[in-house]
Formats: structure tokens, C-alpha cells, sequence
């Protein structure tokens, strides 16, 4: 297990470089893909459900209708405040409108993160009553709510505290979790070697958690997360 996730981790920095190389208002839509779901800033996690494979005796194929299968539900979590990953959004909805112009998107792309760290979450599942149980949990959500449950975690347990909250936005880009970059002054992130652990526990069964490593987040010569 612990070579597989090496080996994942290899590549996602290989896939990294490769589409970096390009202008972002050059990648294709498999090195969005990449760049949103398989690089050093952006991570799938999935989960799977076996529990109603099991086939009650008597009841037919039919009878068992769509239950008689698994069930699949993915959150996408990504570091939004990384540039790459506001011009891999930036290149989709070129791709998806060709009328635009990427000088149109220039505020978008370089947005100013100096002061906060923000983790973009989407998510999907192959099960409405999954998808729907994750719509409450997302839309509901609180600063309140998720102070203590959501947040990201550093060398030696210490944490960054989550401070505001954005459900999911229409444009397809996910809610936003926003921490600080620093604490009176005093930068949280100082070792370019950290693994930031990013936990998220909400209601309705929603939670996941994920490790970046900062070592593989540098893009065009400069650290972005």
C-alpha cells in the first residue's frame, strides 16, 4: 500500500510538470483534468458503498431494481488559492466558450491569496440520495458549524483554524474553505518540506481528509498553494 501511494504521488508530480510546460491557454481538456483532479494541488478521493449488493432470496433482478450495485460518491478538493488551479478553471471555461478571450479572465487567474489559503470542494455520486445528502451538508454549512471539525493541520498537530465559508457557487468551481496564511503576523507555513493535512467533518456522513505535500506545489519556479 505505502508503494502504491508513492507511485500515485510520482506521478502526480510527472503529470504536474508535463502540463506545466504549456501556456495554461494551451492545455486541452485532459490537462485540465490533470491539473484539477491529478496534480500536486488538486485530489479525488471516493468512496464505495457495497452494502445493497447483497440480493435478498426470492426478490428478482427487477424487484431490486438500481440498488443491486455499488455506490460511488467523490469530493474533488483542490487548492484554490494555487494559481494553476484557477487557470486550469480559467482554460475550462474558454474550452466551453469560445467566444471569450483569456485577457477577459486575467482577474480571475492572478487573484490576490496573500493573506488566505482557500480549498475549493465539489463532489458527485453515482446516487441521488448520496448526492442529496451531501447537497444539505454543503449548502447548510456554517463557519460556526465547522470550526472545530474542518481545518488544516501542519507538522506536530498544530492547526490552522478555519475562518470563513462559501457554500458551493454556481460556476461550477466548488465551496470554499478559507484559512489564514498567518497569525498576527507570523506566517503558519514556514518549512517549503510541510505536508498539510486538510480534515473536513460535516453532518450528514460527509467526511475526508487529504495530504499535500508543499515540496511538489511549485509552478513556474515559485511555491503556490
Amino acid at each position: 500500500m505505502k508503494n502504491l501511494f508513492v507511485l500515485a504521488t510520482l506521478l502526480g508530480v510527472l503529470t504536474t510538470a508535463a502540463v506545466a510546460q504549456k501556456n495554461w491557454t494551451d492545455w486541452s481538456k485532459d490537462d485540465v483534468n490533470k491539473m484539477l483532479d491529478r496534480s500536486a494541488w488538486g485530489h479525488v478521493i471516493t468512496n464505495t458503498d457495497t452494502s445493497e449488493m447483497t440480493v435478498t432470496m426470492g426478490q428478482s433482478q427487477t424487484d431490486q431494481g438500481s440498488r443491486n450495485q455499488a455506490i460511488s460518491w467523490s469530493y474533488h478538493v483542490r487548492f484554490f488559492s494555487a494559481k494553476p488551479i484557477r487557470q486550469a478553471f480559467a482554460r475550462k471555461v474558454l474550452m466551453d466558450n469560445p467566444s471569450l478571450k483569456p485577457e477577459q479572465l486575467e482577474r480571475f487567474v492572478d487573484g490576490d491569496y496573500s493573506d488566505s489559503i482557500v480549498i475549493a470542494v465539489s463532489y458527485d455520486s453515482t446516487d441521488r440520495r448520496y448526492l442529496a445528502e451531501r447537497e444539505k451538508a454543503f449548502n447548510s454549512a456554517t463557519v460556526e458549524q465547522l470550526g472545530h471539525t474542518v481545518f488544516l493541520e501542519l507538522k506536530g498537530g498544530k492547526q490552522i483554524p478555519l475562518s470563513e465559508y462559501q457554500p458551493p457557487s454556481k460556476d461550477g468551481t466548488g465551496a470554499k474553505f478559507v484559512f489564514p496564511r498567518a497569525n498576527l503576523g507570523v506566517p503558519y507555513i514556514t518549512d517549503e518540506k510541510e505536508v498539510i493535512r486538510f480534515v473536513c467533518n460535516m453532518s450528514n456522513g460527509v467526511e475526508f481528509e487529504y495530504r499535500f505535500k508543499l515540496s511538489d506545489m511549485v509552478y513556474d519556479g515559485k511555491l503556490e498553494y
